[in-house]
């Protein structure tokens, strides 16, 4: 697998992830009609974090050979997988460690954790599509 390849693929999944939040987070917003949250369209400084955590994501997918380990699921199941793990590895605990210290609100710490969420679990499938399709 190029790794150049999957970086690209990394850092597109992770911008795309964060906009498709947004825009999902926005129509939920306007057909509930409720009070929307402070800060619920991230800025263009965390579209580009999310887009660097993307090449991140797509590095460390590199160094685990793709989860070499997961050899009798389909490329998505690795994808979530990966996504999955990576959430609750690196984003759940200082989000819910800000939440509980009550640096930040519940609704605002659904939010972020959420859109870490879809960026890391869209990474994982955009990167296990990938190394698939290089097979």
């Amino acid at each position: 697998m190029d790794l150049t390849q999957l970086l690209l693929t990394g850092s597109l999944s992770g911008l795309i992830s964060v906009l498709a939040h947004s825009a999902l987070w926005s129509a939920i917003a306007m057909a509930t009609r409720r009070q929307p949250i402070t800060n619920a369209e991230p800025p263009m400084s965390e579209a580009v974090l999310h887009m660097l955590a993307g090449v991140a994501l797509a590095f460390l997918f590199w160094m685990s050979w793709g989860l070499a380990a997961l050899t009798d699921g389909r490329w998505w199941m690795r994808g979530a997988s990966f996504g999955a793990l990576c959430w609750t590895a690196l984003a759940f605990p200082p989000i819910a460690s800000m939440v509980v210290a009550r640096t930040l609100d519940a609704r605002s710490g659904i939010l972020i954790a959420s859109r870490w969420a879809t960026t890391a679990v869209g990474v994982g499938l955009a990167c296990a599509w990938t190394w698939h399709r290089a097979a």
